[in-house]
């Protein structure tokens, strides 16, 4: 792609410059409305126009790259939900607002600079390593894109990159900040620790009725019973009109006979081929199969073994040299060729097993047959019968009169917006799914609503009958989830509070080994962790972050990796890794330190240069673009 092309997108300066597109429309200030800018425009910076061209070919390939990475066909609504739209319009916006300044600045590239940065382009290099000519000219054209474009591009990206180079060119972190956050991402740290199961703290009892209704009035919303509506529907697909029993045995029979390769398992064979140099090699080889000796003997003989000729157990398709199909499936089992003239020279064939063809009998396969020419018919009437329906929709006729004039069934569900029952259990075989709810939910009783496509290329007609508003369960309905909840958060508090007691024996005095032993747990070791390590499977996150909150012999208390578990941690050692500059991790960190410092201040200055231009987009047309692709 032509970002490849481009030399400065592996520098500092692409980094910056690829930063800025995630700059919001709320830091530019962009007015929504179309002010005299071009009905062929997206947006207008300044005096600069971004034609819709342009837009459309930068978003086009945007969605291709973009499809590309995730290996799938990105749709225009999946492109909106991740912000592409407005990342290509940010990155236009801001090449137009840089364009915009180098002409105010009168800012130029010489031809020779040109010419050379391309002659230099990695890119454009061919496979003596220097600059091809022919490679060059057939990438942009891959690419939709002339030579004059390319240049004409090129030559704003350079001016481009001037601008971004002066403003924070250089820019560099002060030693004392690289420092500190070499030494907070470097510091590695020694962990001990005990996990104390819900097991510590024994049986938790009931509680009774006070404490019960007290924890219930405190958390209703965990027991709120969500919207539920009922629903009637029938669908119209291939599976609701086809007729198998209508199908007759004669149908069947002619499909069958036309179709009898489906049904047919064909021969195969389990064959070896031994490849010679010349003719005379495979003569001789032959001659000994003939004379009794084994296939693996005369292999041995020639320094081969069986697995080398093995060519596994294949149909006679499989073997693309006709000459070695003819030989190797006219063989009996445990027979061996003459030498056969291959394509690729003399060979001897094997043949140690047969597994002869099967067809599997019609009486076998009738009743599929009968299904599959039922479907096929199904789905030449289904949009007949769909009119029908409307018709007789528009006529007045219910749901329920339309489904036993068209030998339909009415399937009738209660469901909440997430497809589940009162119950919290998912509803099965809802058809088109995510669509009949949305639509059911934003419906009311006794309302006619449109038809639903389905996958299967049928129909859906629902209707809502009932609407069961949200509401709070009584304690009544959830007394025994209320109980299970009530005892779960008793469990974690008693625990919460173990642990905190453990910590406070810590401190005391007491070794962790002497606590462990006493609980009956082992004491587990975490060595040379830091903050970004990932924590082992019994240790957690929060756990990771507390044994950094204090110096060497510090104690803390985190919950677990597994629900239900709380951790006690004591920091046994502490190490910092020296700071050298612009060595190894430290100069890596400063660096990027410099990078981001670099990024800051020409995304400021990009802002600021795009709120005294004014940018202005059409709504409209950007609309229009990202729909139609």
């Amino acid at each position: 792609m032509l970002n490849t092309m481009r030399k400065y997108a592996a520098g500092w300066v692409a980094q910056i410059l690829l930063g800025l597109l995630v700059l919001s429309f709320a830091v530019w200030g962009i007015a929504d409305v179309f002010n005299g800018v071009s009905k062929h425009s997206v947006a207008r910076v300044g005096g600069t126009d971004i034609s819709s061209v342009n837009f459309d070919r930068a978003y086009r390939r945007e969605l291709q790259a973009m499809s590309q990475r995730v290996g799938q066909q990105i749709t225009p609504d999946q492109a909106k939900m991740l912000g592409i739209p407005n990342q290509v319009l940010g990155r236009l916006v801001t090449e137009a607002s840089l364009d915009d300044q180098a002409k105010d600045l009168s800012i130029g590239v010489s031809r020779d600079m040109l010419i050379r940065e391309i002659a230099q382009d990695p890119a454009f290099k061919g496979a003596g390593g220097t600059f091809d000519r022919n490679y060059f000219v057939s990438l942009l054209r891959n690419n939709g894109m002339t030579e004059d474009a390319y240049v004409l591009e090129r030559r704003a990206q350079e001016k481009r990159q001037q601008i971004a180079e002066s403003i924070s060119g250089g820019a560099t972190a002060p030693e004392a900040l690289a420092k500190a956050l070499h030494e907070y991402q470097t510091e590695q740290r020694d962990i001990r620790y005990l996990v104390l199961p819900a097991s510590l703290v024994g049986e938790i009892p009931a509680p009774n009725a006070d404490e019960l209704t007290s924890y219930y009035n405190d958390n209703k919303a965990d027991w709120r019973a969500p919207e539920v509506r009922s629903i009637s529907l029938i669908k119209l697909g291939p599976d609701e009109v086809a007729r198998p029993d209508d199908i007759t045995d004669a149908d069947a029979q002619k499909a069958y006979d036309a179709e009898k390769a489906r049904f047919t398992t064909p021969e195969t064979r389990h064959v070896f081929q031994a490849v010679f140099a010349d003719e005379s090699s495979a003569q001789t080889a032959a001659d000994q199969l003939k004379a009794g000796e084994s296939f693996e003997s005369m292999l041995e003989g020639i320094g081969k073994k069986l697995g080398d000729s093995d060519l596994g157990v294949i149909t006679r398709d499989k073997l693309i040299d006709p000459k070695v199909a003819e030989a190797a499936f006219s063989l009996p089992a445990n027979g061996s060729s003459d030498v056969v003239k291959g394509s690729f020279g003399p060979v001897v064939i094997h043949v140690s097993d047969i597994v002869p063809a099967t067809v599997k009998a019609f009486d076998e396969v009738k009743a599929d047959l009968k299904k599959e020419l039922a479907l096929n018919a199904a789905k030449a009437d289904i949009n007949g019968l769909r009119d029908s329906i409307e018709d007789a929709r528009a006529g007045g006729a219910s749901l329920d009169e339309i489904a036993t004039n068209n030998k339909l069934t009415v399937k009738k569900i209660a469901v909440d917006q997430t497809g589940k029952d009162a119950a919290g259990n998912a509803v099965a075989d809802i058809p088109a799914q995510a669509q009949l709810l949305k639509d059911a939910f934003a419906s009311d009783v006794g309302i006619d609503n449109a038809a639903i496509p389905t996958e299967d290329g049928g129909y859906v007609w629902f209707s809502v009958t009932d609407i069961n508003e949200a509401h709070d369960r009584p304690l009544d309905e959830v007394k025994d989830k209320v109980i299970e909840a009530w005892k779960k958060q008793a469990t974690t508090d008693k625990l919460i509070a173990k642990a905190k007691d453990t910590k406070d024996r810590l401190g005391k005095g007491e070794t962790l080994d002497q606590i462990a032993t006493s609980l009956n747990l082992p004491v587990q070791t975490l060595d040379k962790q830091t903050r970004s390590s990932r924590p082992a499977d019994s240790f957690s996150t929060e756990a990771l972050k507390a044994a950094f909150a204090g110096p060497k012999g510090s104690a803390d208390v985190a919950p677990g990796a597994q629900d239900g578990e709380q951790i006690v941690l004591q920091v046994a050692d502490v190490t910092e890794t020296p700071y050298t500059e612009g060595s190894g991790d430290s100069g890596q960190i400063t660096q990027q330190l410099a990078d981001a410092m670099q990024n800051d201040l020409l995304q400021q200055y990009v802002a600021e240069l795009q709120r005294q231009l004014g940018v202005t987009v059409n709504q409209s047309v950007l609309q229009q673009i990202t729909s139609a692709i």
